[in-house]
């Protein structure tokens, strides 16, 4: 797979993300015309599945700007997955209608106290919001499920033993998806 990156733009302020809205970068957010075409290129390179990764902006990256994007693509690529910011499971769903079939959300760091600390602002400072995500994606029918810590933050045997027990769980409750 190869990411392609929709938009840069986001409201949360996140110590290691270069995205993070204090940075002072020039933000872009690709139109449905620029996506199909970025995504023509990469598939002539060999990439049949392609995961759209955007910051987290509601005004930049709305629900139906994703949707957009995935019914542009859904005939020129096989496998669509999002990493994008966190939603309800009514707002995935129409991601799924119009062919996603994966969502990979990294909770970055499974230490509440580091993970308050590397997440100063923004809707991402809420711990458990994030973590639920997989399984209210699985709710909206997506049936590939990616999750994983940015090793780094914490103690990397802590944060390895915390990924396994979250895939354990999402593989108990989220039965029917590949994690």
């Amino acid at each position: 797979f190869a990411p392609l990156y929709l938009s840069n733009e986001c409201i949360n302020n996140c110590k290691y993300c270069g995205f993070s809205r204090d940075n002072p970068i020039l933000r872009v957010s690709l139109s449905v015309d620029e996506v199909v075409r970025e995504a023509r290129a990469l598939r002539e390179q060999g990439f049949r599945n392609l995961l759209l990764v955007a910051g987290e902006h509601p005004r930049f990256v709305s629900n139906g700007y994703l949707a957009g994007c995935i019914r542009a693509l859904h005939q020129e690529v096989p496998g669509i997955s999002l990493e994008v910011g966190p939603m309800e499971t009514a707002d995935y769903r129409p991601m799924v209608e119009a062919g996603a079939e994966g969502l990979v959300v990294y909770q970055e760091t499974y230490d509440r106290a580091v993970y308050a600390a590397m997440h100063t602002a923004g809707p991402k400072r809420d711990f458990d919001w994030r973590l639920e995500t997989p399984e209210r994606a699985y709710a909206a029918g997506f049936r590939r499920l990616g999750i994983g810590a940015l090793i780094g933050l914490s103690d990397w045997r802590a944060e390895a033993i915390s990924v396994a027990a979250h895939a354990a769980h999402l593989l108990r409750h989220c039965w029917k998806a590949q994690v």
